[in-house]
């Protein structure tokens, strides 16, 4: 059996899939399976793949589109790997990704899932950004509270995780936010300080296509995080801090009673009688790194009354 089995879902991704089946092959790991999850593609998927010849690549195709939850879902279901790893098929590996997580999950086995750094690109390749995100574990973890800490298809997790806990169709497009903190509540997560994806950004993409349901449903997530937490919270304050999870700044904080809306959230959050004294710290740790400027910004800001 192999120890790992790559997960990549695919719609309609002729143009791309034969690049990142590639960096898979490319990788200097080589104990792994490659199930090929096609959601009913109407393009010419299936021809590409069937070029691509490796025993180790499995291609399994649905008649109909039933989205990328039925699709992962049928995956975990189908995997024999001691841990998942995820990309999409539009993504490209870099560097030695999955030797590094699969090396750190083995050394760690407190942890249930391992991430890492990544870029953004164009439809052509070119970097438009380089994503670092939290590696310490407890921010990590608090950072979850926040938003989301991990690129998806940057992720290995352990296959028992996965298997026991699904991804949720209630939470589409937020499905994979909601099952980082959901295993983050049973054991630790963590990010790897390398660049490992290269993720391609562009027009026609599902993240591109479906913001205003991937908004709502983070906002699903995080009130129960919140909840998660005995942070009671007005919609009101569900609105503030949904301006941070989507990184509004200084657009939404605007004006000094924002700015000091912003400040009480902060109090009420690290008032909970439910933090732990170690999560306390990480969480005010977090909250200083990451919101400093924009609380000092309060005396430059205007009033309401005077914007």
């Amino acid at each position: 059996m192999p120890e790992t089995t790559i997960l990549i879902p695919t719609y309609n991704c002729a143009k791309f899939i034969n690049q990142a089946v590639k960096s898979v092959l490319l990788q200097d790991y080589r104990d792994y399976e490659v199930l090929i999850l096609d959601d009913g593609s109407t393009d010419n998927t299936e021809e590409v793949v069937s070029r691509i010849h490796d025993a180790r690549i499995t291609y399994i195709r649905s008649e109909s589109n039933k989205g990328i939850v039925s699709a992962l879902n049928e995956g975990i279901i189908r995997s024999n790997g001691n841990y998942i790893a995820r990309m999409d098929a539009d993504d490209i590996l870099l560097g030695d990704r999955l030797s590094s997580q699969i090396d750190f999950l083995n050394a760690n086995n407190d942890h249930g899932l391992v991430g890492g750094w990544y870029q953004t690109t164009d439809i052509h390749g070119r970097i438009l950004d380089r994503i670092e995100t939290p590696c310490d574990p407890w921010e990590t973890k608090m950072g979850l509270l926040f938003q989301n800490k991990f690129a998806h298809s940057a992720v290995t997790m352990r296959a028992e995780y996965a298997f026991d806990l699904r991804y949720d169709q209630e939470y589409q497009y937020a499905e994979d936010y909601d099952l980082w903190c959901r295993i983050a509540s049973i054991s630790k997560v963590s990010n790897l300080p390398s660049y490992f994806l290269s993720y391609r950004w562009y027009q026609g993409n599902s993240c591109s296509l479906n913001q205003k349901i991937l908004k709502m449903n983070t906002l699903k997530v995080l009130s129960r995080e919140l909840d998660k937490y005995g942070i009671v919270h007005s919609s009101a304050e569900l609105v503030i801090h949904g301006a941070l999870c989507f990184r509004l700044g200084k657009q939404y904080f605007n004006t000094k009673e924002l700015v000091g809306e912003l400040e009480n959230w902060f109090e009420k959050i690290l008032g909970s009688h439910l933090l732990s004294n170690s999560e306390r710290s990480a969480l005010k740790g977090y909250i200083v790194r990451n919101y400093n400027d924009l609380i000092q910004s309060k005396n430059n800001l205007p009033s309401k009354q005077a914007s």
